[in-house]
């Protein structure tokens, strides 16, 4: 069976009273990003899954969406689905 790739897409915030650009590790390397790559792929995927993250921050026009659907995630967690 020939692999395709498929986009997934982590959501998160920080909280900073800095710039975005003013935040971000500077010294990040690649043997960094294979650490988190290899995370991700052991404790999120089952095996035989390859991993390749590209770091980015949301535009802030599209911020406001991004944050109250996360939030509509974090807080439905507790609900029942009876």
């Amino acid at each position: 069976m020939e692999k395709k790739a498929y986009a997934f897409v982590f959501a998160g915030f920080f909280i900073t009273e800095k710039d975005p650009q003013e935040i971000f590790n500077e010294n990040v390397t690649a043997e960094d990003m294979q650490q988190i790559e290899d995370l991700i792929k052991e404790k999120l995927f089952k095996p035989g899954v390859d991993v390749a993250l590209a770091p980015s921050v949301v535009p802030p026009h599209q911020a406001n969406e991004l944050l109250q659907e996360f939030g509509r995630v974090i807080f439905s967690q507790g609900e029942s689905n009876a």
